[in-house]
């Protein structure tokens, strides 16, 4: 069973700071108790507002747990969060595929 982390609604440089600490807790923890394959996912349903302080904090959650041999998988990543990473180029990392940004 995957380990989700739900993203909050706003995902920018106001919160960042505060998610960072949660989230190197969540990352531990999923760590400690899944399989060493297991992907872990980020639920990105929620998420209604993100600038690139969001996005490098995804970023950086998932390059920790490439680290550890394992991967981070951002599941519905529609609206402002999917735009952004199409734009930034980053969507292939993050959605496994690239997204397209609308016009």
């Amino acid at each position: 069973m995957a380990t989700v982390l739900a993203l909050p609604a706003e995902l920018t440089i106001y919160t960042v700071g505060e998610l960072r600490t949660p989230w190197l807790t969540w990352l531990g923890d999923a760590v400690a108790t899944s399989d060493d394959a297991e992907t872990l996912v980020a639920d990105a349903a929620a998420v209604d507002q993100v600038d690139t302080a969001g996005v490098q904090l995804l970023l950086s959650l998932s390059a920790a747990l490439q680290g550890q041999g394992r991967a981070l998988h951002v599941t519905n990543p529609g609206g402002p969060l999917g735009e952004a990473c199409a734009m930034l180029g980053v969507a292939a990392l993050l959605f496994g595929q690239p997204a397209e940004a609308e016009a």
